[in-house]
């Protein structure tokens, strides 16, 4: 055999060998719900294997006509927990979202565009180790949809709009990278009106209106849901709950169930739904547990108590 047949079919094995490479295929809603049947999902998304001296998994997504969604890299199979960089993109190809995660969470200087493909926000977004908490961006750049520049570096007039750009849900002045003066806005969807002043970036005061007319004052814009007692007592009252399913017990398995569920605005937890493929048996307990939960202190926006997504691991473990 000659060097160049040799040298061919070396190339074709390192070519198959790529192509072999292990991966996961899910079929998933745009609200994250998992489905079984392709047909069912909103799209799909493929978690391949770390490449050679990375720990990390390559995670791509794609609308069902194969266009591209997202691509990123994460610390775990599913869900993803995404760490570096990440570029999402709309359904007509235009890129939706450009930026860097940290620990599963945009961190840094963060683009997101218009569908047209023109920039529109430039934010500076500071990493925290909560998962769930309100963090406050920079704002360094805003733009309109014909290219017209509101805000930059850190100052002019800020307009954000709704996910379907039909809509201003508030504009207001920005001022070295936080909001200053009055900001106003609405959202025709609930008919909630608001007006609020801030100075170097702290909310002073604020006041909105609901759809009745009823007037609500308020200091802060967003309060989180919260376990009456903190996570801590949250965890203890699973475990003292949980009972580990028998036949997981009996197949040694183990693992994370990762749930999702929305504090109502009366504080009780409702559309408790798993985020990950885990055994069928540890899922069903996490979820039975979870609804066993006493009441928590609902989110708050505007002043207004409001339903709130809520994301816990409900960890699974037998002690040898």
């Amino acid at each position: 055999m000659n060097k160049t047949g040799a040298l061919l079919i070396s190339f074709l094995c390192i070519g198959l060998g790529t192509f072999a490479q292990r991966q996961n295929q899910y079929f998933l809603k745009d609200n994250g719900t998992y489905v079984k049947l392709r047909d069912s999902a909103d799209y799909i998304r493929i978690v391949q294997e770390p490449d050679q001296g990375s720990l990390l998994y390559k995670v791509f997504e794609y609308y069902l006509d194969g266009t591209d969604k997202s691509s990123g890299l994460s610390k775990k199979i599913d869900p993803p927990k995404y760490e570096g960089a990440y570029v999402s993109y709309y359904k007509n190809g235009n890129k939706h979202i450009q930026g860097n995660y940290a620990n599963g969470q945009l961190k840094d200087t963060v683009d997101t565009y218009y569908p047209n493909g023109r920039l529109y926000t430039r934010m500076v977004w500071p990493f925290s180790e909560e998962p769930n908490v309100v963090r406050q961006m920079y704002v360094h750049t805003v733009m309109d949809s014909t290219g017209k520049v509101l805000v930059q570096n850190g100052n002019g007039e800020g307009v954000f709009y709704n996910p379907d750009f039909n809509e201003v849900l508030e504009r207001g002045m920005v001022k070295a990278g936080v909001y200053d003066g009055v900001w106003t806005g609405e959202n025709q969807r609930n008919g909630l009106k608001f007006k609020e002043s801030y100075e170097n970036g702290k909310l002073i005061s604020g006041e909105s209106t609901d759809a009745n007319g009823q007037i609500y004052a308020y200091t802060k814009k967003e309060i989180l849901p919260e376990f009456k007692g903190g996570m801590t007592d949250f965890y203890n009252h699973l475990k003292k709950k949980i009972r580990y399913p028998q036949g997981a017990m009996k197949k040694g398995i183990q693992g994370v169930v990762y749930l999702r569920f929305v504090v109502k605005r009366d504080g009780s937890l409702k559309d408790i739904r798993v985020m990950n493929f885990v055994d069928p048996e540890l899922a069903m307990e996490a979820i039975r547990v979870t609804k066993l939960s006493p009441d928590w202190t609902p989110g708050v926006q505007r002043g207004i108590p409001v339903d709130v997504f809520y994301n816990v691991p409900v960890s699974f473990s037998l002690r040898r």
